[in-house]
């Protein structure tokens, strides 16, 4: 869900050149979270096609025009597969909070910030791990950088 969104800002058109990816953490110990972050954003940002190139090297956006997204994990409460097999459904709801911020590549001007939260299913033995919560909360900053660009094209 996504949660405390800007207003995006008026007459900032987004370029469809370049989409940068930073993922990071307010909290330590996240390493394997963060990387499952930055892969679901650029595949999904990739599938969508709607951005010449992404990636989350800034010496390839080079001195292209684009966005930068950058997202950060503010809140875990993590289920592991383990947890899940041996507690099933009372194992809870995997759950992750992250900030976003899409910003212009070139002038570093904002674009707009909001919050996404991807919860996992809880119940069955298989489904409801931290995994399913990352995935779904970068499909929620996907679909937010989306509907941006939709908004803000040039």
């Amino acid at each position: 869900m996504i949660q405390h969104a800007s207003p995006v800002a008026a007459g900032t058109p987004v370029s469809i050149d370049f989409a940068l990816v930073e993922i990071s953490s307010a909290i330590g110990g996240l390493e394997i979270e963060k990387h499952q972050l930055d892969e679901f954003i650029v595949s999904d940002l990739r599938g969508h096609g709607i951005f010449d190139e992404v990636g989350d090297d800034p010496s390839a956006a080079g001195t292209s025009n684009g966005i930068k997204i950058q997202v950060v994990i503010k809140e875990i409460k993590k289920v592991s597969r383990n947890e899940r097999e041996w507690a099933g459904a009372v194992a809870g709801r995997a759950l992750i909070l992250v900030e976003a911020t899409v910003s212009d590549l070139s002038s570093g001007k904002p674009i707009e910030t909001f919050e996404a939260e991807g919860e996992s299913s809880g119940g069955s033995n298989l489904a409801g791990t931290t995994d399913e919560a990352v995935q779904r909360a970068a499909e929620q900053v996907v679909a937010q950088v989306v509907k941006i660009s939709r908004q803000t094209g040039p």
